[in-house]
Parts: structure tokens; C-alpha cells; sequence
């Protein structure tokens, strides 16, 4: 069986084949291929293959909790996608994922504090896309509560490699600018990369 360690120096690494070496160490992780996403926002392709360009577009020095949150975002889609009418929706993936990423990470024996700062993570990954904010004075209370939180630069830095892994869709790093600014308003600082 894989370790935490293991899994980690493995996405550091990204050497040729580590795709399928996660896929071996992670089963969950084979259900995303062929798994469709909408073009409109996912011009890259498949749920897989929108993983593997997310795990790619974190920095080398990153946080390893991003990896991991990169790694397991889109968990939850292929228990919940659809293809109705030629329209393709994953309504809950964000519940549904967190879920088997707490299952997964606790099986791996991940450590506590780790392990739910990563879930919290994939719970909230589209937090911005129910807010819709376009500039940070929209903000409500609650909202400025929720960029407050410790855990948000992880979710942050989040969305910004799942933007840049769905190609050709703008929207996310428009949100991602917005929140930056938003966070710099209510704690003072700007948010440093996990």
C-alpha cells in the first residue's frame, strides 16, 4: 500500500507515468477518466484529464495539501454527472467528493488536521461560483467571515490551478483576482500561497 509520503514525493516528482502510479495507489482516482465535462468550461477534456493539468499547475514549492486538494477536487463527479439533452451538469460533486476524500485520506492515515483542511477544501472548491462576486465591496458579512478563515489561501490557491486547468474558460481567474483582493480587504494581508 501506498503512504501519504510516498503519494507526495510522487506528485512532487510528476515523472513520466505518475498519472497511473496514482491511479494504482488511489482506485477512486480511475473512475474521473471518461467521466465528460461541459466544453464550454472544460475545452481539456475528460474529469482526468482536467485532474492531472489541476496537479500540474501547482507550484513545485507548493503546500503539499494543495497537491492533495488538486489530486481530489473533482472526486465526487463521476457518482453525480449527467448528460441530459446534451447538456452535462455535476450538480453535488463538491459534497459527494469531499466525502470520498475523507475516506480516502483517512484509509492512507493521513493525519487529522491535514486531512480535514484538505476536505474542507474540496467542499468549498465552488464556493465561487454560488457567490458570482465580480468585484470584493459585494461582499456580504458572511462572505468576509469565510475569506477570514485560515484555511481560505489553501482554497484560494485551489481555485486558481482548477482554472488554469480548464482551459479556455477565463472565469475562474476572474474569481480568483476578485477573492485575492477580497481577502487582502478583511485581513489586511495578501494571501500567500499554501
Amino acid at each position: 500500500m501506498k503512504t501519504v509520503e510516498s503519494i507526495e514525493a510522487e506528485l512532487r516528482r510528476l515523472d513520466p507515468g505518475w498519472w497511473e502510479r496514482m491511479v494504482q495507489a488511489i482506485p477512486e482516482l480511475a473512475w474521473l477518466a471518461n467521466t465528460p465535462q461541459p466544453r464550454r468550461y472544460h475545452a481539456e477534456g475528460d474529469v482526468a484529464q482536467h485532474t492531472r493539468l489541476a496537479v500540474e499547475a501547482c507550484p513545485p514549492d507548493c503546500d503539499l495539501d494543495l497537491l492533495w486538494a488538486a489530486l481530489l477536487h473533482d472526486v465526487g463527479k463521476p457518482l453525480v454527472t449527467k448528460d441530459q439533452n446534451d447538456k452535462i451538469t455535476a450538480h453535488g460533486h463538491h459534497a459527494v467528493g469531499a466525502e470520498i476524500a475523507e475516506k480516502i485520506l483517512i484509509r492512507l492515515e493521513m493525519v487529522s488536521d491535514r486531512r480535514d483542511r484538505i476536505v474542507w477544501a474540496v467542499r468549498y472548491h465552488t464556493f465561487h461560483l454560488s457567490w458570482n462576486l465580480t468585484a470584493p465591496w459585494q461582499a456580504s458579512r458572511r462572505h468576509k467571515r469565510f475569506v477570514a478563515d485560515p484555511r481560505f489561501p489553501l482554497l484560494l490557491e485551489l481555485l486558481r490551478v482548477d482554472s488554469i486547468a480548464s482551459l479556455g474558460n477565463p472565469r475562474g481567474q476572474d474569481a480568483y483576482h476578485v477573492y485575492v483582493q477580497l481577502r487582502e480587504s478583511v485581513v489586511g494581508e495578501s494571501p500567500s500561497p499554501p
